[in-house]
């Protein structure tokens, strides 16, 4: 029609003057067929819920109409008070007159006919109004939930309230279904498997998903019987997925069901948009939630893990001697620090019938508690043994690899070092199962008391030699684990054994514990601020010259 008018305006004649009957009935088919598109868009496409539209447009003209009539009311009867005021000639007449219109114009001016119109379209559409702020301001503060119980009474409260949606159900992912977590309806909750079409659609889609049953969207058709039967009864209208950051490749944390409107409006185009702005501050709260618990539940379990260790190591402690035998010219002292909280390195000082004494010092492979349990089984062991009063220690050393072996997994081993000192006589024999060599100073000289047999523990039935070697007065025995020979620097350098002996040698006119002091006084100065990875055992026993 607006070609028509147009060509009428130019041409300065009548409308529909001049103008093909074809062009006519074209321009009026189309005014007629507006409406029915307009009904078509309203009730087929679903813009607006007919029955809303009926309603709410009936009200709403009327409700605009009343002002306006009473706007037009008010301006006569203004108009014909300042009319009989004029009629008058007096002062006082024209005066009244005048005051009369000022107020005329300032309660009639059009920005109050404008305020009166926003309060009915506040009145008759107050759910578009508020939904936008209290939406708005709920995506910002849904993200600052730590806790998912809160979280879901706070949102899902809240968007129930302010969209008047009394059926509103939110589904948290737990393993291979979607559970509810929250809901405002009675009865039986309603669970959605992960790998279904329903989560398929919601992860292909990326975006909200409608439901209408009556006019279903092809990905309802591919729904099974029992995720219609979930929808259904849920009264799902509008689906919209929850995810997080971490959820980029397509994954979501959860789904947000809501039902139908109380006003049987539909949900427009900016509630959906709103609405992924919850669901998507809601999915990085969720997901910052199960972050935060499951720290929570580390920490936890760290702590109880922690305690667990302390007892180990206390419990380790107490398997090395509490206190060093008492024995005429020889004094002696052993020293263990691990390399974690408890370790894997063992030394014991044993006294034996006619005042003999056992040395004992090994490495068990492997940290942790693992190996503090296979330490455990080595003293319990070596104890048994020696208290045996087997001589033979060739025979002994084989009795504690078939227990070790027996009572340990196939992979744990340990290098150890046996020997019995009798004071009588400065005799000296040993059993060296795999070891580092222990080291005799004498005067300048360094005596190594190799190793005689395999590790304890790795292979059964196999056999150890005996050996034995005479000490004399002055002399000092130095038992050691790796951890002190190979300890690092920060460069990557061992100390190695040559700087461990200058070390000890250094040390060798102060008594068995001040000097293991220093010996670790050395290696500490050599590794600096390197972190060790293995436990550092010392044993000596210093003969009086």
């Amino acid at each position: 029609m607006f070609p028509i008018v147009l060509y009428a305006v130019i041409r300065h004649q009548d409308v529909l003057v001049g103008v093909p009957w074809p062009f006519q009935a074209l321009a009026f088919s189309m005014m007629a067929l507006f409406p029915v598109t307009l009904a078509y868009v309203i009730v087929v496409e679903r813009a607006m819920d007919l029955s809303f539209v009926v309603r709410q447009s009936v009200q709403y003209a009327l409700a605009r109409g009343g002002v306006r009539a009473l706007r037009i009311g008010l301006i006569v009867l203004f108009a014909n008070m300042a009319t009989n005021s004029a009629r008058g000639s007096s002062a006082a007449s024209w005066a009244r007159t005048l005051g009369i219109g000022i107020v005329g114009i300032a309660l009639f001016r059009q920005r109050a006919v404008t305020r009166a119109s926003a309060w009915v379209d506040r009145r008759f559409f107050r759910e578009a109004y508020d939904a936008e702020m209290v939406l708005s301001e709920l995506a910002v503060e849904a993200g600052r939930y730590l806790e998912t119980e809160p979280l879901l009474e706070k949102v899902a409260g809240r968007i129930s309230g302010t969209l008047h949606v009394p059926d509103l159900v939110v589904l948290i992912r737990e393993g291979d279904v979607f559970r509810t977590r929250f809901t405002t309806r009675a009865g039986e909750p309603m669970d959605i498997a992960a790998g279904g079409r329903i989560a398929e659609a919601l992860r292909e889609s990326d975006a909200p998903l409608l439901v209408y049953f009556d006019d279903p969207q092809p990905w309802i058709q591919t729904l099974s019987t029992e995720e219609i039967r979930a929808l259904d009864s849920m009264h799902a209208q509008l689906l919209l997925p929850l995810k997080g950051r971490r959820n980029q490749s397509g994954q979501i944390t959860g789904i947000l069901s809501l039902g139908p409107k109380l006003s049987e409006a539909p949900y427009s185009a900016t509630d959906i948009q709103l609405l992924q702005a919850v669901a998507w501050q809601m999915g990085m709260a969720l997901e910052n939630s199960s972050l935060a618990s499951s720290l929570a539940s580390e920490a936890a379990h760290r702590e109880v893990m922690n305690r667990e260790l302390e007892i180990a190591r206390e419990v380790q402690e107490r398997l090395f001697p509490q206190k060093v035998p008492k024995i005429a010219g020889v004094d002696c002292h052993g020293y263990c620090r691990p390399a974690r909280g408890v370790g894997g390195d063992y030394y014991d000082f044993i006294e034996l019938p006619e005042g003999k004494l056992g040395i004992a010092i090994g490495d068990v492979s492997g940290k942790g508690i693992a190996a503090a349990l296979l330490m455990a089984s080595l003293q319990a062991s070596l104890r048994g043994q020696a208290m045996a009063e087997i001589h033979d220690l060739s025979e002994l050393m084989r009795n504690v690899n078939k227990l070790v072996y027996d009572a340990s997994q196939s992979n744990r081993y340990a290098t150890f070092f046996y020997g019995e000192f009798d004071p009588a006589t400065r005799h000296f024999s040993y059993v060296n199962a795999g070891h580092n060599a222990p080291i005799v100073l004498r005067g300048g000289e360094v005596l190594r008391l190799e190793a005689s047999g395999p590790v304890v523990g790795l292979l059964p039935g196999v056999g150890y030699t005996m050996d034995s070697c005479q000490l004399q007065p002055g002399d000092i025995f130095i038992g050691y684990t790796d951890g002190i020979s190979e300890a690092m620097n920060e460069q990557d350098e061992e100390w190695e054994e040559e700087r461990f002996i200058s070390a000890a040698s250094a040390c060798a006119r102060a008594g068995a514990k001040e000097m293991i002091e220093g010996i670790f006084r050395c290696v500490d100065v050599f590794t600096g601020s390197a972190k060790q990875y293995d436990d550092m055992t010392l044993l000596v026993m210093k003969l009086a010259a």
